[in-house]
């Protein structure tokens, strides 16, 4: 028994090809060709069952009966094999080495018995029986030799055992002439080995690219899937061939509500619609039309849950193109936070010298041909903010500022900007103003500033300011009027502090 299983072992091996690999799932494969499609078995044991039935019918001999249920049977017990491992494969995962060695047998002794058959026939003396026999045998032994490729022992093994029985009768026939059939005999099985291993490199080299075919794809689903940013395929007709699971996730839709194979638009619209409603829906169909006629510029969407994503069309040079979607949220947040910081003071929130200034130049330049007099610009400076350094540390120094700036925001009207410029340094720029009302202003500022502060640590302390106001002339630019707003602070000083000045235009 272990012989027999050794043998049969041996036949269903598969080889290693030269600069191939046959591993497990390659083996699997190859042992599984056996049981793809069953017609041409079916066809070629009908073929060898014809033979068998005409024998009966013409030479009306014993031994043909026996050889035409032997056939039937043979053919049954196949077919059989192959249905029921089709049929289970389909339910679930079936390895198919056992049904191999189940099937094996039986091929083996369907050759043999259509070589024996042959053989007989051709020893009749019926001349037409023998060549249409040798005729079905080639046709089915060459089929063997394609359909069988996939174990190559074994199908080598069935054209043997098929020819070899062919070569005896040729042998030991009674009628002279006989033996001319051997060559051809000898060269058909060295044809048929030679198709077999040709065959059988070309499945093994096919199946192992398909393997690594699977491999990667499989790969490239997986980081399609995972990968941290939305990606879409656009086909050269614009249609939305391919998107991954974070395109829904951005979105706040499932994989299953996104709509494949409809153009760019209408596929961001529908996972829009799906979430937010008609409105967001048109608005997204809208700026994703426009941005496709447009440059190669990435396009904003802002969602109604307050997200931003960025679309980046990249164009590919077979006409298509690759859609990736980010969520840029925090990172504009990050940005927004990194630019109010370079134009605001960290302490007091109040914009800071360059937001200042730029402020300065674009409402000189918003008004370099109206009236200069509406600008004004005060320039402020604590009076006594160095001695709460000294006695009560920065700390409570820190404290002074924040309330001085809380105090002149609450002071400002619409169109009158505060800033910070540094240490104990702050400034007023007010538009479409006069020169009263800049003053009483600045008397209002310098009341609210000498109120008195109440620090966290329990102490009150008291400090006050002095006002410098240079109005806009016809020529003024940003830093002459800077300058003359400070040379009047200059001279509040001068007078004695917890007073304002005007510079003169």
């Amino acid at each position: 028994m272990s012989e027999k299983t050794s043998i049969f072992d041996s036949l269903l091996a598969t080889p290693t090809p030269e600069r191939a690999v046959v591993d497990p799932s390659v083996r699997a494969a190859l042992l599984s060709a056996l049981f793809d499609n069953a017609w041409p078995l079916f066809l070629s044991g009908m073929s060898s069952i014809f033979v068998a039935v005409v024998a009966c019918f013409r030479l009306h001999q014993t031994w043909t009966v026996p050889w035409l249920i032997a056939e039937v049977a043979v053919l049954a017990a196949r077919l059989a094999i192959v249905r029921v491992y089709v049929a289970r494969s389909r339910l679930c995962a079936l390895h198919p080495a056992p049904w191999a060695a189940r099937y094996a047998p039986l091929g083996l002794i369907a050759c043999l018995l259509l070589g024996l058959g042959t053989a007989a026939c051709f020893l009749s003396p019926d001349k037409e029986l023998a060549t249409l026999a040798i005729m079905v045998a080639a046709g089915i032994l060459g089929g063997i030799a394609s359909r069988n490729a996939a174990l190559p022992r074994l199908a080598i093994a069935q054209i043997f055992l098929g020819t070899a029985p062919i070569a005896i009768g040729a042998l030991i026939a009674p009628h002279s002439g006989a033996w001319i059939l051997l060559p051809p005999l000898v060269a058909y099985n060295a044809a048929m080995v030679s198709v077999v291993r040709r065959h059988y490199k070309g499945l093994v080299a096919l199946m192992t690219a398909e393997q690594r075919h699977a491999e990667l794809a499989g790969r490239f689903d997986a980081a399609l899937a995972y990968m941290p940013h939305g990606l879409c395929t656009v086909d050269g007709a614009g249609n939305v061939v391919i998107a991954n699971r974070r395109t829904a996730e951005l979105f706040g839709t499932t994989v299953e509500m996104l709509k494949l194979n409809v153009p760019l638009p209408q596929f961001i619209g529908h996972v829009g619609i799906a979430q937010f409603g008609e409105t967001l829906h048109k608005r997204l169909v809208e700026r994703c039309t426009a941005w496709l006629g447009d440059e190669r510029s990435p396009m904003d969407l802002e969602l109604q849950d307050g997200r931003q994503l960025e679309l980046t069309r990249n164009p590919v040079p077979d006409g298509s193109a690759v859609i990736i979607i980010e969520d840029v949220t925090q990172r504009r947040q990050t940005e927004a936070q990194i630019l109010h910081l370079a134009r605001h003071d960290s302490l007091t929130g109040l914009p800071n010298r360059r937001e200042l200034r730029d402020r300065l130049e674009r409402i000189l330049l918003d008004h370099a041909r109206g009236a200069p007099a509406s600008i004004a610009m005060m320039y402020l400076d604590l009076d006594g903010f160095k001695q709460v350094n000294d006695r009560l540390g920065h700390c409570a120094g820190d404290e002074v500022l924040e309330t001085v700036a809380t105090r002149l925001t609450r002071i400002l009207s619409p169109g009158e900007l505060v800033a910070r410029l540094g240490g104990d340094e702050f400034a007023i720029i007010a538009d479409e103003t006069s020169l009263p009302s800049i003053v009483a202003l600045a008397q209002r500022v310098i009341r609210d500033i000498a109120l008195p502060y109440h620090l966290s640590t329990g102490e009150a302390v008291s400090i006050g300011t002095s006002v410098g106001i240079a109005l806009a002339a016809n020529d003024d630019s940003v830093d002459r009027l800077i300058r003359r707003a400070d040379q009047a602070l200059y001279s509040a000083k001068q007078a004695g502090r917890g007073t304002y000045r005007v510079a003169n235009a």
